[in-house]
């Protein structure tokens, strides 16, 4: 069993935890499973009754980590796969504000903002994003939660 860098626990905790609150509220905790659309760990983890800490999500994550993710943005690309419904390989800005109005709660993002978010990673141009451009957009994200400076 390997052990998950501080850092990226931190990173996971700051994804339950959009509002920057200092806990992650177990509904949240809920959607990101589904969101993550990993059936067998949905089936091994208990969802927690109580919001949790930083503490308290190190530990369980700590207790469910394994080696056979040698990919650390698989969990991101199976994201991406459950965002993109139809299968197409491409996610609009349909299908991205779908995902986050049920992940943040309905129009915490506003359409324009989400647009922007897809405008941003969409090196095309078609008006939706490839899993290549998600996890980009995924990694500068991170980068500016890290306070890092981005481009």
């Amino acid at each position: 069993m390997s052990e998950i860098p501080p850092e990226e626990i931190k990173q996971a905790f700051a994804l339950f935890d959009p509002q920057n609150t200092g806990r992650i509220e177990p509904q949240a905790f809920h959607q990101i499973l589904n969101i993550l659309g990993d059936e067998e760990l949905k089936a091994t983890i208990r969802i927690p009754t109580h919001p949790l800490t930083l503490e308290e999500f190190t530990a369980l994550v700590s207790r469910y980590d394994s080696d056979e993710s040698k990919d650390p943005e698989e969990p991101y690309r199976r994201a991406f796969r459950s965002i993109n419904r139809d299968g197409s390989g491409h996610v609009s800005a349909q299908e991205l504000k779908v995902a986050l109005d049920s992940f943040l709660g309905p129009n915490v993002l506003s359409e324009a903002k989400v647009d922007e978010v897809i405008n941003e990673g969409d090196v095309s141009g078609e008006g939706r994003i490839t899993v290549e451009e998600f996890l980009k957009i995924i990694h500068k994200s991170e980068q500016k939660h890290r306070g890092e400076h981005v481009l």
